[in-house]
């Protein structure tokens, strides 16, 4: 590395003569060793051709000397051989390998003795002592007949040569290089300095300075490279300033951006929490600080759940997460306040987002809570009080066609006149009484959506399958999908989890999507199914009808929304069907969702988690009884008939029931509050004694227990006349408003005469959890025992007469279809008759 530093470091012309010096090196030391070679292997193929031409000569002469073995004549041929350059030696051998003559002195080394003879000419290299390296030549005489020649040419004079020849060459190439290196170093001083006037040049424009001129008159490309220089560092400077001054513009700009949202943040009435991707607080404005009472503490940098409850951590966990969508919740504040909380992740980037972690808004909404608690209040209250007219409504339209149907009409039925109108009557009344009971349906659902959204709903929440659900909503719905000559096919996976929610609710559920489908399709077959995965039981009910449009399929579970147009068509119902099922789906942790196509049929489906579930708590009044004056002005009747006494805070309703029970033979007397109605029992000591629940001071429930006790009034037996059907538990029975004149009645004289209202009897429960005795008294025929899930299969093999329900399983069962059966009446029965 300090190598490669140093080369970086060095001058243009130090770098191009180490360079130079490397490739002459290469290049000389190539082209010495390859002369050299070529030297060596000529000046050998020479003396091997010299050798052998003298070892050839000295065969041709020697053939008949050796043969008559002249010896001196042979050694003074050899002799004169070694005058010539090269010639190391030269001996002869007979054909018996010995040697006649030589020319060494004293005597022949012994490797030279020990060759081995061949009868064809043979070249070979030797090292001989005292000579060296010799390439030594054997020539045969008269092919080894007479004998053989050996010629040894010394190797050292070609050495000799060769190294001479390099010599020479390398100190010839030593000074051609330094030759060069000259001339180099004056090429390359003349183009250095001009570009060492570049290289300053660009240095200063480096560090800004585009005030630096460069002046280069080289007449070659260097020139025009200075006068481009020249040029850019005019356009720099000029890029440079209006650079600048957009720079100084979008930083002023940005200080104001950032000051302008940093005061909207810290003026935002919600509470903002930014977090990042490591889970630490970025960024918490002052209304978050006062939500949650931090102070002026510094946060920054702190995992959230460190300074913010579990609620606020849990959100910041799940953002983290950097899923698409966005996240809500209830979260309590300070000072008994309560806050609604949205987060949603901070992605950048689209095709690949990137997640930068996530922000948190928080806002006050402990007034809307509060609002929304008075608006379930003011709709409870508003649907009990249009109940109660509805009761009168519907009860004097009854009993006005009653009393037309057995004492009018008849008298008219010989005029042909009266005919029309008679009909006309007729018809308008049960316009009357099927226009009050829709509108009855429709105060019903918008209380159940109101108690749903305030979370006052009774949920009794266990362990059920959902095909049981479907069998029993398929159960429910089959008059009305049959009516209408229609097919419903059930269609459920084998061995379905169950799940855990309200059994009854979930009916409902399902009954609304079924009674949907067959009011918008005239095509079969409809068809429910259920199926499981990802721990979600998904049931569907699907249908061939007409379809909804695409714009109107986000409105179908808002409230009052039906598909279509409602000003030119008549709606199918009171619109809050769907909106009322998501409540429940929702409520049970699941979801509600609808895929349709014009012209093809829709299909809603909606899932249920398994094991998932939610308890309630119910509290009582208290209350304080009053006590009976000792002149209330009330005259005591000794007659036979029963007296009843009917209690309730609208006038309508009490002229409504007084004329019931009178048409009945009963003496009736009236009460419209719940002390009233506690003093007069103390008095009267009626047979009877009607209540409503929800009146002015003293409710319902509070004179129930009013009356149980006290001594005087413990026995009178109490029947239950209200809207809120879920609030009716101290009666010995209850009707829900509107009340049927038919089941009034009945109830009634079952109360008072202590006998069966009809002779079949149903009791949800088993005998082990009910008064048998005192249910004895009022069923005298024969009793069945039946689950909730079991009443609509009794109903269908054509059950008729009174159903037991326990109050704690009121929610359990869908009160208001089955008060509207016909040949049934509901008893509801208190809480202390079934433990």
């Amino acid at each position: 590395m300090a190598v490669m530093a140093k080369v970086r470091g060095l001058s243009l012309f130090q770098k191009t003569g180490l360079l130079a010096f490397c490739l002459f090196g290469i290049i000389s030391a190539m082209a010495s060793g390859l002369a050299a070679w070529t030297l060596y292997n000529r000046m050998t193929e020479e003396y091997v051709s010299k050798g052998s031409a003298i070892a050839a000569s000295i065969a041709r002469g020697s053939q008949e000397i050796l043969l008559a073995r002249d010896v001196s004549t042979i050694q003074s041929m050899v002799d004169q051989y070694l005058d010539i350059e090269g010639v190391a030696y030269v001996f002869v051998v007979d054909a018996d390998r010995l040697v006649v003559s030589h020319t060494f002195v004293p005597e022949m080394p012994k490797p030279l003795v020990e060759l081995k003879q061949d009868k064809t000419s043979r070249v070979c290299q030797l090292e001989v002592e005292q000579i060296g390296q010799v390439i030594d030549i054997c020539k045969p005489v008269l092919a080894g007949v007479a004998g053989y020649v050996h010629v040894g040419m010394d190797k050292g004079v070609i050495m000799d040569y060769f190294w001479e020849a390099v010599i020479k060459m390398q100190t010839m190439l030593f000074i051609c290089f330094w030759a060069c290196v000259g001339i180099l170093y004056l090429v390359t001083r003349h183009i250095s300095r001009p570009l060492h006037q570049l290289t300053e040049h660009a240095r200063r424009l480096e560090a800004h300075d585009f005030s630096a001129t460069i002046d280069i008159r080289t007449n070659d490309e260097m020139e025009v490279l200075g006068r481009a220089m020249r040029s850019m560092g005019r356009e720099l400077a000029m890029l440079f300033s209006e650079m600048e001054s957009e720079v100084n513009k979008a930083s002023g700009e940005l200080r104001d951006h950032m000051a302008y949202l940093s005061s909207i943040i810290d003026n935002l009435v919600d509470g903002l929490l930014v977090v990042n991707p490591m889970g630490q607080i970025s960024v918490v404005n002052p209304a978050m600080r006062e939500f949650f009472d931090l102070g002026d503490e510094s946060v920054e940098r702190v995992p959230v759940g460190d300074v913010f409850p579990d609620e606020v951590a849990g959100l910041a966990a799940e953002v983290r997460q950097c899923a698409r969508g966005v996240l809500s919740a209830d979260i309590a504040l300070s000072r008994d306040r309560t806050g609604k909380a949205v987060a949603s992740p901070i992605l950048a980037g689209d095709a690949a987002p990137k997640c930068l972690g996530g922000v948190i808004l928080v806002r006050d909404i402990t007034r809307e809570k509060e609002l929304d608690r008075l608006k379930t209040d003011f709709i409870s209250t508003v649907s009990h009080e249009l109940r109660t007219p509805m009761t009168s409504v519907l009860g004097f339209s009854k009993i006005i066609r009653k009393k037309l149907e057995n004492s009018v009409f008849p008298s008219l039925a010989d005029s042909e006149e009266a005919a029309r109108p008679i009909a006309q009557v007729r018809n308008n009344l049960d316009i009357i009484v099927s226009e009050a009971e829709r509108l009855t349906d429709l105060i019903n659902d918008v209380l159940d959506i109101a108690r749903m959204e305030a979370g006052k709903v009774q949920w009794r929440d266990r362990r059920i399958s959902m095909a049981d659900v479907i069998a029993h909503s398929r159960n429910s719905t089959m008059g009305l999908w049959k009516n209408n000559r229609l097919a419903l096919e059930v269609d459920i996976q084998e061995n379905l989890p169950p799940v855990f929610g309200d059994f009854d609710r979930l009916v409902q559920v399902v009954v609304n999507l079924i009674s949907n489908a067959v009011k918008f399709t005239e095509t079969s077959p409809i068809v429910c199914r259920a199926r499981a995965g990802n721990g979600m039981v998904v049931v569907s009910v699907e249908d061939k009808g007409a379809g909804i449009r695409s714009q109107d399929l986000r409105h179908v579970f808002d409230k009052f929304k039906q598909a279509g147009d409602t000003l030119t068509s008549k709606p199918a119902g009171t619109g809050l069907g769907l909106p009322i099922c998501r409540q429940i789906v929702e409520r049970h942790g699941g979801s509600i969702w609808v895929e349709s196509k014009p012209g093809h049929g829709s299909t809603f489906t909606f899932s249920i988690p398994v094991a998932r579930g939610a308890k309630g708590a119910d509290g009582g009044p208290r209350f304080e009884c009053p006590e009976p004056e000792a002149d209330t002005g009330v005259q005591l009747e000794q007659l036979e008939a029963p007296l009843v006494l009917v209690v309730d805070d609208d006038p309508s309703l009490t002229n409504y029931l007084s004329q019931v029970f009178s048409d009945q033979g009963f003496r009736v007397k009236v009460a419209d509050n719940g002390h009233d109605a506690v003093v007069r029992a103390q008095v009267l000591k009626p047979d009877l004694i009607t209540m409503d629940i929800m009146m002015p001071g003293m409710d319902g429930n509070e004179a129930i227990g009013c009356l149980r006790s006290s001594p005087a009034t413990r026995d009178i037996p109490i029947l239950v006349l209200s809207a809120l059907t879920d609030e009716t538990e101290r009666g010995d029975m209850a009707l829900a408003k509107p009340v049927d004149e038919e089941s009034l009645v009945r109830s009634a004289k079952a109360l008072i005469g202590r006998r069966s209202v009809k002779t079949g009897c149903m009791l949800l429960g088993t005998p082990e959890k009910c008064d048998l005795d005192g249910l004895s008294v009022l069923c005298t025929g024969e009793m069945i025992f039946a689950g909730v899930e079991d009443v609509w299969d009794h109903l269908d093999q054509g059950f008729l007469g009174v159903v037991f329900i326990p109050a704690e399983e009121v929610e359990n069962v869908r009160l208001r279809q089955l008060i509207r059966v016909p040949g049934i009446s509901v008893v509801i029965l208190p809480v202390y008759s079934c433990q």
